[in-house]
């Protein structure tokens, strides 16, 4: 049997597979693979903050200004959140303009891993699935605004956070 490596869901990646949104490397491979102890995800990776209560004492660690570069205005909010309680981060969304979308991704900058990520309209928020990260981890987020009519993306960003 096959163990799958970071390394291995890197070729998954650019070999250009599809790969269904918010499924692991390991889940993109399919049938036959193989799953260690040692990999096995974090029993709160993946969960909702509230949920969990992992939400309570949870506090703001960066926001961003959703800017949009086509009209040079700010038409959302990206915030990412650390719970100490939990040791998990995820990121809150918050659109502003109508006729946009507002998608954020929170993964690993490392590679491997899991990514988690959401999207909302105009007037809308949601936040991510939590990505247990504690203390000094790192997490990479990315955030955008594209007009729903056109699909062109008219804002962009992306951080790595330790």
């Amino acid at each position: 049997m096959w163990k799958r490596t970071a390394a291995a869901a890197a070729i998954v990646v650019a070999a250009g597979l599809a790969v269904p949104a918010g499924a692991t490397a390991d889940q993109a491979a399919g049938p036959g693979t193989v799953q260690t102890v040692s990999d096995a995800p974090h029993p709160l990776e993946g969960t909702d903050p509230t949920a969990t209560g992992c939400h309570v004492g949870a506090y703001v660690v960066k926001s961003w200004d959703m800017r949009n570069s086509v009209y040079n205005e700010v038409q959302g909010l990206a915030q990412l959140v650390y719970s100490p309680a939990c040791g998990t981060n995820w990121v809150n969304v918050y659109g502003f303009t109508a006729g946009n979308s507002y998608r954020v991704v929170i993964f690993d900058p490392v590679g491997g891993g899991y990514a988690h990520e959401t999207s909302v309209a105009a007037g809308g928020n949601d936040a991510t699935l939590q990505k247990y990260a504690p203390g000094d981890s790192c997490v990479g987020v990315m955030w955008q605004i594209s007009n729903t009519t056109s699909l062109f993306r008219e804002g962009w960003g992306t951080s790595t956070i330790c």
